[in-house]
């Protein structure tokens, strides 16, 4: 029986990986220092097992998709399944919360929708972006989780370009 083969994305130049997979690891580096920023615990509850960062603007907005104060530490149950809290399920609970528990974050949030700054991205998503976020997010976790998450080949290769 054939095996069915993975799809390879497509690569920029042999030392940088593909486009999606820079995202990726963005993404992961993101998550990564947001958890560390909240103490490895869930804001909400305190729980420390299963932990998710969720992205206060939706992270479809370049403009702040990588910046750490749009990001907050939460258990996948407050994250997902609790009816009170949970961003997903109740948006305006959750702003309740926000607001009574870290008001200047909720703050933040508010005048960021409400300026429309969070739209605010006029570049492009291309290879070069994601490794400028990449090496600015390095400085925000660990030098493990940062050569797990991006590869100590790549990670050499972006300190001397």
């Amino acid at each position: 029986m054939a095996r069915k083969r993975k799809a390879q994305r497509k690569r920029t130049n042999s030392n940088i990986p593909a486009k999606g997979r820079l995202r990726d690891m963005a993404d992961q580096l993101w998550s990564r220092a947001v958890r560390d920023d909240w103490g490895n615990e869930c804001a909400v509850c305190g729980r420390r097992p299963n932990l998710n960062a969720h992205h206060l603007a939706p992270r479809h907005h370049q403009a702040t998709r990588y910046e750490l104060r749009n990001g907050i530490c939460l258990c996948s149950h407050c994250h997902t399944f609790d009816a009170d809290v949970s961003p997903h399920l109740n948006a305006a609970g959750w702003l309740l919360w926000l607001h009574a528990n870290y008001p200047c974050l909720h703050d933040w949030y508010t005048g960021t929708v409400a300026s429309g700054e969070h739209r605010a991205f006029d570049g492009t998503t291309d290879a070069s972006y994601y490794c400028d976020v990449i090496r600015a997010l390095r400085e925000h976790v660990g030098e493990d989780d940062f050569d797990t998450i991006v590869g100590v080949r790549f990670g050499r290769w972006l300190e001397e370009n």
